[in-house]
């Protein structure tokens, strides 16, 4: 009788809300217009570590029309038949994120986008990730932060790099963004000739084949430094890389990563229980891609890339170190936009996790 009761009750709820119930089930999978904002459709993938399964979702973005706004998401479970997640606003996601191959985290989730379910979806994506991918040549080594910087501003995006041996120190590089191609050229036409080298998107990818090109880490004398990802995604790499060169630090290696929440928290576990908004940080470190970076020096590297770094209270260095980089970069104290080794002991440590462990030789 309590069994019949409760389906009693749950089909008098259904039918007082048919209309919510109507609207979860229409939510769009594929690119469409709506009243209020155009709707991108995506495959996502979520490893369940717990089950050791990957799980698959129909995810629909939302671009407000009308209004500046953040943007909304919506998740469906194909293989439950159901809804999992109904529309939500998500705080700092743009449609740019959304590429084939990129990682995502919403709801403390790390989701991977393995497909565009439209032609809709796939032309504006591929439209807002028109790229350039290119090398430099050893010759331009201590001058690439600036380079990095300039494209920045010009409105290019970083979506992948790294730092490789290919007969000397070469950074292989891939930036996107609205017209990039004629962004792109107006800086290169202001470059000393042969200083840098357009490539395919193929011949890049050869520079990620880490059996050809092994990291460069030395992992001695060295310390580690993390670009957050805040800082990727609104531009600011080049600062930082320019920084450090400019603090006579060596880069002796860099690469781009995306930590999952495992990952940042065997880096961070130091900080567990000390600070406070620990895990707003674990959240700000796994949000997207980060760039890190082993500093290395005779001698004193952590100390000197601490100083440089600047207090980790954001309105602290502002107040007592304006030009430090987490007075001019930091939004908050968990996104201050760069992470330094805290101590001496701990900078080989910290380097051969990332590029060891994490990313492999």
């Amino acid at each position: 009788l309590k069994r019949a009761g409760r389906f009693a009750a749950r089909r008098v709820r259904v039918a007082q809300f048919p209309l919510a119930c109507a609207l979860v089930r229409r939510t769009p999978a594929h690119g469409t217009m709506a009243a209020d904002a155009n709707a991108y459709g995506f495959t996502v993938e979520w490893h369940d570590k717990h089950a050791d399964l990957i799980r698959e979702y129909v995810l629909t973005c939302f671009v407000p029309t009308q209004r500046k706004g953040n943007l909304e998401v919506a998740m469906y479970d194909p293989k439950a038949n159901r809804s999992f997640l109904k529309r939500i606003d998500v705080p700092g996601l743009s449609l740019q994120d959304l590429r084939v191959g990129s990682i995502v985290k919403i709801h403390a989730r790390q989701l991977k986008v393995v497909k565009y379910n439209d032609d809709r979806t796939r032309q504006a994506l591929e439209a807002l990730h028109c790229g350039v991918c290119f090398l430099t040549v050893p010759s331009m080594f201590q001058q690439f932060g600036t380079l990095l910087e300039r494209m920045e501003r010009a409105g290019l995006r970083l979506a992948w790099l790294r730092l490789v041996n290919d007969n000397g120190p070469v950074f292989a590089v891939q930036v996107s963004g609205d017209d990039a191609e004629s962004r792109w050229n107006s800086i290169a036409s202001t470059l000393p000739e042969g200083c840098v080298q357009k490539v395919s998107q193929d011949e890049l990818e050869s520079y990620y084949d880490r059996a050809r090109f092994p990291t460069t880490a030395a992992f001695d004398n060295c310390t580690l430094c993390v670009v957050r990802p805040h800082i990727v995604k609104d531009g600011g790499v080049g600062t930082i890389v320019g920084a450090v060169m400019e603090a006579g630090l060596e880069v002796s290696a860099l690469d781009t990563l995306t930590l999952d929440r495992a990952q940042a928290a065997e880096l961070f576990d130091v900080y567990k229980g000390v600070l406070p908004h620990y895990a707003e940080l674990i959240d700000g470190m796994t949000a997207g891609p980060c760039v890190a970076m082993e500093c290395r020096a005779a001698q004193n590297v952590c100390e000197r890339l601490r100083e440089l770094c600047g207090p980790h209270d954001v309105d602290m260095a502002r107040h007592l170190r304006p030009n430090s980089l987490r007075a001019r970069l930091g939004k908050d104290n968990a996104n201050n936009g760069v992470h330094a080794t805290d101590l001496e002991e701990d900078g080989e440590r910290e380097v051969s996790y990332i590029f060891d462990v994490v990313l492999g030789r």
